[in-house]
């Protein structure tokens, strides 16, 4: 069964910054507080996915918000036993309110397709940051940090059995390394108990580098879809 996508759309009359109205206080130069923020961590008040994804959508916790049109929160089957998390929006999907839906995320689509026999309504698609970085720019790290409550409030409620990383920044913020992506694919890593990981490259960089990256996605997808049928002794 298809499941909703989960991007939040900001309403014209609020920026999400808390300039003069909507949820925001200033607690300090640069840095806001929201009471939507707050209550998505209350952890004796659980919310579901859909929750949360409201809760973010005018999300003022770091400069991106300002730039960007809409909060892109992730897209998929709330009990996907499979997630992928890429980088950041881009033009597309900020106008869109959805992640990888331009070159990137086509290609993502016919190689999940075509090495694990999978669609978007098999898995959930998310960024380590939800707002577009300007110029699609990297995110800088204070932004990253900023965010990741989110990430992990989306990790918590889907509970994914397998991620595939899909680049530099959600492989070493996972995992926890400044290991570059072209050492660190090419095997499976226990993230949690229960859990695996396995890091691969950004369909960006497929685009750009041709047959040899495409080859090692391919060959990574494959690694993922073994966790998911057979299991750790698999890979």
């Amino acid at each position: 069964m298809s499941s909703p996508a989960l991007s939040v759309r900001r309403s014209a009359g609020g920026s999400g910054r808390g300039d003069g109205g909507g949820n925001g206080t200033n607690v300090g130069e640069g840095r806001f507080v929201t009471r939507a923020v707050s209550r998505a961590y209350d952890h004796s008040v659980p919310l579901s996915l859909a929750a949360v994804a409201d809760e973010a959508a005018d999300c003022p916790r770091c400069r991106l918000a300002e730039s960007r049109t809409q909060v892109v929160f992730g897209m998929g089957s709330p009990t996907a036993d499979l997630m992928f998390i890429g980088e950041g929006p881009g033009a597309e999907e900020d106008r869109q309110g959805l992640p990888f839906v331009g070159r990137s995320g086509q290609l993502l689509d016919r190689l999940m397709l075509e090495e694990m026999g999978l669609t978007r309504e098999h898995c959930y698609i998310a960024n380590v940051v939800k707002c577009r970085p300007p110029g699609n720019r990297d995110p800088l790290p204070d932004e990253i940090t900023a965010c990741r409550p989110w990430l992990e409030a989306q990790l918590e409620r889907i509970a994914p059995r397998v991620i595939v990383t899909l680049g530099n920044f959600s492989s070493k913020l996972l995992l926890e390394t400044k290991v570059g992506i072209t050492k660190l694919r090419g095997r499976s890593y226990e993230w949690r108990p229960g859990v695996h990981l396995v890091p691969t490259l950004h369909p960006a960089a497929v685009l750009r580098g041709g047959g040899g990256p495409m080859a090692q996605v391919r060959a990574d997808l494959v690694r993922a879809k073994l966790l998911l049928t057979q299991g750790a002794n698999a890979c």
